[in-house]
C-alpha cells in the first residue's frame, strides 16, 4: 500500500501556507514521513461563488509539481488532478515533459474533464465540448510518445511536425490516470488507463463534480468489478491499473482510533485499492506535521498487504 497526499495552498492563515520556505519544509517532512506521492491539483481561474462554497486555491501544476521536484529526491509527483480540456495539448505536453525530467521521471499525471463550468467559460473552452476535446488532447499525448514530432489537426489548432523537447524520461510517457467515477471515464480506464483515483464521497459531492456516487467500500468492491469487465473485454489486465481511493476514517475531521484507521486502510487494499489518500492536514503547519509523525510512526508500520 502507498499513499498519497494533497498539498494545501491557501492564502489565508496569514499565507504561512504559500510562503517558499514553509512549503520546502512540508514538502521534505512528507518525504521523511514515508509519504509516497504528492498531489496538485488544478484551478486557474474558479468562481469566487465556488471558493466561498468548499473550493480550494490552487497554484499552476507543472508550476507546483516542478517546485516539488527540486526539493524532494524520492517522492512520487502526481498532478491531482489536471483539467485536460483546459489547455491546448502541446502546452500540456510541455508542462509534463518539464515536471518529468526536473523531477528525474517521477511524475504521474491524473487527467480529469473538469465540472465548472464558470471556469471553462473564463478560460474560453466550450464546456459541452470538453469530452472531445480530451480526447483530442490523449491522442496528442500518445502520438509524442517516445518523444515524437506530432502531426495532428485538432479543435481550434493545427501542429505540422511540432515537438516537445527536452521529452520525456519515462518512456513512451509518464503513466497517465484517470480522475472521477462516470461511466466515460471507465471506458477509458479500461481502453488505456495507467490508474484510476477515485472520486469517494457524499451524494451531494457527487453532483456537483458531475460524476457516479462512490460513497462505501462497497460501492467501490462493485464499481471495481465492473472495470474489470471492461478492461478484460479490452484485452488488458487489472494489473495494469493502479487504483487510489480514500476513506473518510482518514479524515482529519474523524474521531476514528488508529486501530479504526488500520483497518478501513485494509478493508481497501482488500479489494484492490493500492494508494490510499492521506490528507491529515490542520490549519497549523506544525500541527499537520505531528500528525503525519503519528501516521508514520503508528499507522503505515500496521497495514498488512
Amino acid at each position: 500500500m502507498k499513499f498519497i497526499t494533497d498539498y494545501p495552498v491557501r492564502s489565508d492563515l496569514r499565507g504561512e501556507w504559500i510562503k517558499p520556505e514553509n512549503i520546502i519544509s512540508v514538502m521534505q517532512h512528507l518525504e521523511l514521513m514515508g509519504i509516497h506521492g504528492l498531489g496538485i491539483t488544478d484551478h486557474p481561474a474558479p468562481s469566487q461563488k465556488w471558493l466561498e462554497n468548499g473550493g480550494h486555491e490552487a497554484f499552476d501544476p507543472y508550476a507546483m509539481l516542478s517546485f516539488a521536484a527540486a526539493v524532494t529526491k524520492k517522492t512520487e509527483l502526481f498532478s491531482h488532478l489536471i483539467v485536460l480540456p483546459y489547455r491546448n495539448p502541446l502546452l500540456t505536453l510541455s508542462g509534463m515533459t518539464s515536471v518529468d525530467v526536473l523531477s528525474g521521471g517521477r511524475a504521474t499525471f491524473i487527467f480529469g474533464a473538469g465540472y465548472l463550468r464558470s471556469e471553462y467559460a473564463a478560460l474560453g473552452v466550450d464546456f459541452e465540448n470538453r469530452n472531445v476535446i480530451f480526447d483530442d488532447a490523449i491522442e496528442v499525448i500518445k502520438k509524442a510518445a517516445g518523444n515524437q514530432a506530432i502531426s495532428h489537426k485538432g479543435p481550434g489548432y493545427d501542429s505540422l511536425d511540432q515537438i516537445v523537447k527536452p521529452g520525456f524520461v519515462q518512456l513512451p510517457h509518464p503513466p497517465l490516470w484517470l480522475g472521477g467515477n462516470s461511466n466515460l471515464t471507465m471506458r477509458r480506464l479500461a481502453a488505456w488507463g495507467q490508474g484510476w483515483s477515485v472520486m469517494m464521497g457524499s451524494s451531494i459531492l457527487s453532483k456537483t463534480a458531475r460524476t457516479k456516487n462512490i460513497e462505501t467500500v462497497g460501492d467501490l468492491k462493485e464499481a471495481i468489478a465492473t472495470l474489470r469487465v471492461l478492461v478484460e473485454a479490452n484485452g488488458r489486465s487489472m494489473d495494469e491499473i493502479s487504483i487510489q481511493a480514500s476513506t473518510p476514517l482518514m479524515d482529519p475531521s474523524s474521531d476514528a482510533s488508529n486501530e479504526q484507521k488500520i483497518d478501513a486502510i485494509g478493508e481497501l487494499g482488500s479489494i484492490g485499492v493500492n494508494w490510499v489518500l492521506a490528507d491529515l492536514w490542520s490549519d497549523s503547519i506544525l500541527e499537520s506535521k505531528d500528525r503525519y509523525q503519528d501516521f508514520k510512526e503508528n499507522i503505515a508500520p500496521n497495514i498488512h498487504e
